[in-house]
């Protein structure tokens, strides 16, 4: 009799921590300070699936605007295959992604890969992520292969991306 008390605490136990581990986890929103060779591993654990990187910053408006719609496509087309990351250039505060990045993370409900670059995008982040002058938005499409498909920029004011171009070129990407 005592062996099966033993049995039934730790299947008891078990269950009990299995369960608030599981549940602890969906709420939680974090980021990771990454460079280029860690953003690229990043992208590189999802191979197999289509990766939208959105890359962004809170000084940004128009990346303010985008970002919810990003959002949307994650919870439209996740059970499709797409990861959706995000990479941000806010600056770091000791060594770390700022509270007002991570705050707009959480208000967002942004619950996918969150990195934030370890350069700056006025510096060498620009030239190291293959940012056109800098500018944002900016997206990354990668397809199942882990090859970049298209890329969507805010460098050239003449050729703006709208967010059904942004959508359409997801679709595409998952039906391949």
């Amino acid at each position: 009799m005592a062996s099966f008390r033993c049995l039934l605490v730790l299947l008891v136990t078990g269950v009990l921590v299995g369960g608030n581990a599981v549940a602890a986890e969906p709420g939680e929103i974090t980021a990771k300070v990454v460079d280029r060779a860690g953003f690229d591993r990043a992208v590189a654990e999802h191979k197999g699936k289509v990766v939208l990187v959105d890359c962004w910053a809170t000084w940004c408006v128009p990346c303010l605007k985008a970002f919810p719609k990003t959002v949307e496509l994650h919870r439209q087309f996740q059970k499709d295959g797409l990861v959706v990351m995000s990479l941000n250039f806010d600056d770091l505060e000791a060594g770390k992604p700022s509270p007002k990045v991570l705050s707009f993370l959480k208000k967002h409900e942004a619950a996918f890969p969150n990195l934030v670059s370890a350069l700056d995008i006025g510096g060498d982040g620009a030239e190291a992520f293959g940012i056109p002058d800098g500018a944002l938005p900016h997206f990354f499409l990668y397809g199942r292969d882990g090859k970049l498909l298209k890329v969507f920029t805010s460098s050239d004011p003449d050729q703006t991306f709208s967010h059904a171009e942004l959508e359409a070129a997801v679709a595409a990407a998952l039906r391949e």
